[in-house]
Order: structure tokens, then sequence, then C-alpha cells
């Protein structure tokens, strides 16, 4: 369903999302004006960029990529996110400061016109300040907001609107993306004559002294650990109805169970790679439909009939009950703001085409009853006494150990199922039993030999390590991977035999043999392809593979052989067997093409621009203070 799609894949890719954020900053950044007093998250020229204005701003994000990724957000993830929010909000300051600098005005008439164009998806003016409140935004700070937006928009756009092509540039852009070639290729794989090779003692010899580097074995240490997990504690602990209710009180908000709206829609769908004239017509259908509406016409058999939100469309358009936060913003804006049930919205346009939709329910936000959720806080503080206990227990008994009151061996005899062992591990490694938990290693590495750590946390609870040994680097004597030598000889002198094979039949084809039959000969791969663009794909061929074979095959004459070409897996030998190129095409094509490449080119001189004022910005960066790498 596309509006399934709304509430859960608004997740074309994290990028789009980022870019999505840049674009409607201001709503953002008046959300989060409202700063603390702290130490600035950056600095760009002088004027700061608080962490209160990243967090609202991150939070819009975080949201955006949980719904469209529909699954718990990792912490590479996060750590991703919080970077690339921060370098938009940077590059938009940055922006922001040129525009000053380049004495760019925008007129009350420009600024007029941009609000009532955000109007125009809300219903009326009072539907539209309704969201602003609701959004804890003042009409005078959105105003400014957009000015300055405006002002960014015009210098950017002043950039894009220097660049140029010319019509030969042009022509290369079409020629290139339409020029078809079809062509044979022989595969020869080295795993085919690996069985054929024999490797002598001499051979093994050689390569591991020129190549012995490779095989060194990283430093690796051996720990003893105690691990105090939390889970021990449990049935010790006591929750009473007072602290209960206490909790509760001071945690209202995390009980709140917010607005829900029921609605139904009717959708025009617009692909993002639609025309003007495409966007013309549905616009078109959509207005036609509003109109019918507007005679008395009613919405559920319009849905039924016009829809194509299939799915919806025969359950004449209904989509349940949401949250504001379920579906896109565009989307859930106008929902949100229409007054009554049964009311119906303006035209709405969405990332997925031009809808009408209409309010069939509401459901007033409210707060989880005490006795409903009860359990629900019995079970958290539970868990977090028991967490205490266990930090506790374990920060304890490192002070004893540290008083010399106690030993680690005294407190492994007293509590034998706390005590663990690692193998041996190196520092990027994963140790078994303690999950990735990079500290844990960092802490291990720092120790010397019988020397104990303090308090590590780990996914399982508290631990406190003891070094038992450590292996420093070496390079392994010869008769220790001796096999392994053999093997790497083995790969090497199969494919120098692949590649006096292909030379081979390289050397055949440019005398007349037919490459199917020495294919067959050689009882090698042979195939055949139909004809292909630059960008088409190639069956088993992907990523840097295939751009190049493409590139090898498109620089080919007709009838042309390649020389040997190895990609990651073997090597090709290509023979090009016919080119396909009809300009007739081009004059009909030439002005999307000119589009195409005009914008390709403005969002590069663009990108360049932005790299080079951002180089010369003076940026202090101490997002080190407020959060990890």
């Amino acid at each position: 369903m596309i509006l399934l799609d709304l509430r859960k894949s608004i997740k074309p890719m994290m990028w789009i999302i980022i870019v999505a954020f840049g674009a409607s900053l201001p709503l953002m950044y008046l959300r989060s004006r409202t700063g603390d007093q702290q130490k600035p998250l950056a600095k760009v020229n002088g004027v700061s960029i608080s962490y209160a204005t990243f967090a609202r701003s991150y939070s819009d994000v975080y949201e955006r990529y949980q719904q469209t990724s529909g699954e718990q957000i990792s912490p590479q993830v996060e750590t991703y996110l919080k970077y690339q929010v921060l370098a938009q909000l940077i590059t938009n300051e940055i922006l922001r400061q040129e525009a000053n600098r380049a004495r760019i005005r925008i007129s009350e008439e420009e600024l007029t016109e941009a609000i009532e164009r955000i109007m125009r998806s809300f219903p009326s003016r009072e539907a539209f300040m309704r969201f602003l409140n609701y959004q804890h935004i003042s009409y005078r700070d959105l105003k400014e907001q957009i000015r300055k937006q405006l002002a960014t928009n015009e210098l950017t756009q002043r950039i894009r609107d220097s660049v140029g092509v010319t019509d030969q540039e042009v022509k290369d852009y079409w020629l290139r993306e339409n020029e078809k070639i079809k062509a044979v290729y022989i595969y020869l794989s080295p795993k085919k004559y690996e069985k054929e090779v024999v490797v002598s003692q001499e051979e093994i010899t050689i390569y591991y002294e020129k190549h012995k580097e490779d095989f060194t074995i990283p430093e690796k240490v051996k720990a003893d650990y105690l691990l105090i997990s939390s889970g021990e504690f449990t049935k010790e602990i006591k929750v009473t109805a007072k602290e209960l209710k206490s909790y509760y009180e001071g945690h209202l908000a995390n009980f709140e169970i917010p607005e829900k709206r029921k609605a139904s829609h009717i959708l025009i769908k617009l692909l993002p790679s639609a025309s003007k004239k495409d966007e013309e017509n549905a616009k078109k259908k959509i207005e036609e439909i509003q109109k019918k509406l507007e005679k008395g016409a009613d919405f559920t058999t319009l849905a039924k009939k016009y829809s194509q939100d299939t799915p919806s469309a025969e359950k004449g358009g209904d989509l349940g009950f949401f949250t504001y936060t379920q579906m896109i913003p565009s989307f859930s804006r106008a929902v949100f703001s229409l007054e009554k049930e049964g009311e119906v919205s303006g035209i709405v346009k969405s990332p997925f085409g031009y809808h009408l939709i209409k309010l069939t329910g509401i459901k007033q936000a409210y707060t989880e009853p005490f006795e409903k959720v009860k359990s629900r806080i019995n079970k958290l503080l539970i868990e977090q006494k028991s967490d205490d206990l266990a930090k506790k227990e374990a920060e304890g008994m490192r002070e004893r150990i540290k008083e010399k009151k106690m030993t680690f061996t005294d407190y492994v005899k007293k509590h034998p199922f706390r005590y663990n062992s690692t193998p041996f591990f190196s520092s990027t490694e994963k140790v078994e039993g303690v999950e990735w938990t990079p500290q844990f290693n960092q802490v291990a590495f720092s120790l010397k030999p019988g020397e104990i750590s303090s308090v590590v946390q780990i996914p399982q609870g508290y631990s406190i390590l003891k070094l038992v040994e450590r292996k420093t680097s070496r390079i392994p004597p010869l008769k220790e991977i001796t096999q392994k030598i053999k093997e790497k000889v083995v790969e090497e002198k199969a494919k120098r035999t692949a590649e006096e094979k292909a030379k081979q039949i390289q050397k055949e084809i440019k005398v007349g043999k037919n490459l199917s039959s020495l294919a067959k000969k050689f009882g090698l791969e042979y195939k055949s392809l139909k004809y292909l663009k630059r960008g088409d794909w190639i069956e088993e061929l992907g990523g840097p593979d295939r751009e190049k074979f493409m590139e090898t095959a498109f620089s080919l004459a007709k009838g042309g052989v390649s020389s040997p070409v190895w990609l990651s897996q073997g090597y090709y030998v290509i023979q090009l067997t016919g080119r396909d190129l009809s300009l007739e095409e081009f004059t009909k094509e030439r002005e999307k093409f000119t589009q195409d490449l005009t914008s390709q080119k403005r969002a590069e001189e663009l990108n360049l621009w932005l790299q080079k004022i951002r180089e010369k910005a003076k940026i202090e960066d101490n997002s080190s203070l407020f959060f990890s790498p």
C-alpha cells in the first residue's frame, strides 16, 4: 500500500533523509532556537551552533530515519546521523553568512509569496496558525527564518545559474548515455588451473622471504575477568507502592499516548522521475476529482473509482488511525490541521503524488493510567536497582583490591561463578563471551601482566580485568605457515596460467579463429551479450567489475578483441560484435539532455563552491565534548 510506504518506507536512503532535513531546516531550526547557555557544539566564523539547536534537528532526522527503516537504529548509524546533521547545520550557517556578505535582500512581496505557498498545503489560514502553535513556532520567527532561507536559496541559485553547457557537451553526453554495443566474451577462472599447478619447496621459500610481513600475527593478550551481572540481584529487589507512584508522577511524559487521527485519501500518483507534463496531468486529475467532491459526490465512492493507492482504494481510501509522526510531514501536516471529522483537505502534494484527504476520526491524546503501567514501571525499577547493585558490587570489590584488603584470586575463590577467562585476542578482535565491546579490548591492551583494571561496563554487566599474558606481534616461521604459503603460490601460478591462456586466445582470434570454437577447445565459459548501454546490468558482474568490463568493451572497434582483462574473479577476453547509435533521436531528446547535463554540472559547481567556502571558514568543532565517534 502506498500509504503504508508513508509509514514504513520513507527509507529511500539515509542521504535522502539528510537532504530532506536540509530542505526543511527553517521549521526545525525555529523549534530549536531556545538555546541553552552551555559551550556551543560548534562555531562558524564566531557564530555559535548550540547543542539545543543540534538536538532538536537531530531528533527530527532520527525520527524520520526510524520511521523509514522500521527497525532499531544501530550505534554506528546513530553516530553517522549525528555527524551528518552537524555538518548540515554548519553548511547552512556558512550559507547564511555568505548570503549576508553578498548583500542579498528579500522583499516583502517575495516573503509573503513564500509564506502563502506554505499555507496552500493547509485547508485555511487558521489551520496553518494552529499547526505553528502545535509546533511551538511563532509567526514572527517563521517569517524571519524564511527570509534567511530565501536569501541562501537566492545565493545558491546564482551559483547554479553561472554554469552553462555547450552543444558539443550535450551531444557527447547523449552519445554516452544512448550508445549501445553487443559483445561476446570468454571467461578464464584461475581456479580451473589450480589442480595442474606443481609447487616446489624452493618456490615456497622464495615467496615467504618476499612476503613474510603479509603473514604478521598481531599482538594478542589473554585476560581473566570478573563479571557481575545485574541479573544476579533481581530477586533481592522489592519496589514499594510509593516508589511506583513517585516514578509515574515524575515521568508522566513517558506514558503520554499522542493524538491519533483516522483518515481516508484519494491519490493520483506522481513518480519522482515524472516530467513537467506528467505533473500537469496528475494535477489536472486531482482537481477534477476535487470539483466532483465540491458538487457533493461521495468521498468513498470517488476513492474506490479514482485513487491509485489500490489497497486503500478498495476500502474507500481508508488508512486507519495513525499518529503525526507515522506519516511523512506533508501528509500529517494536512491531516492534523483539519478541525473536525468529515472535513476534506485541499490538494496535498507528497513524494507519492497528489492527495485529497478526509478526516474520519480523532482519538485525543491521553496519559496512560497508573494501574495500566504499574507492572511496567515495577520491571523497569527492578532493572535499574539491580544494575545499581551490580555496579556498586563491582566498584566496591575493585576498591577492596586497590586497598589490598583482598586479592583478585581471593574474590574468585569466594565467587567462582563470576570468574571468566578469555582466549588470546587482538585489539580489533571480538572476544568470545563479551560481544564486540571496544572498551574491553582497549582496557585489556592497556594493562601489564598481573595488573588489575578499573570497572568496565560490557553488555552482560560490570567487569574487572586482570591481564594474564601478552604475546607480542611476530612473523611466524616458515614451517608454521607452509600450507598457507603453498596456497598463495598455487593461486599466483594458476593466475599466470589463466593469463597465458587468455593471451593465446587473443592471438588466435586475431588470425581468424572463432571465439565460440576457442571456448570449446579450451573448455571455457563463453557468453554472448545482447545490445547494452553503459549503465546496463551484466549477470554476475557488479560494481567496479561491471564498469571496467563496459569501459573495455565500449573502447573496442567493431570486431575488435580486447587484451586479457583481469576482474576480481578471473580474466576476460572480449570481442565487440556490434555497435548501435542513431543520431535521429538526438534532435528529439536534445532539450531533455541539455537540462539533465546542466543540472548535473550546476550541482557539481555548487558542491565545489561549498567545499571551497567551507575550507576558508573558521570552524570550531566541539562535538567530541558532546558525543563520541
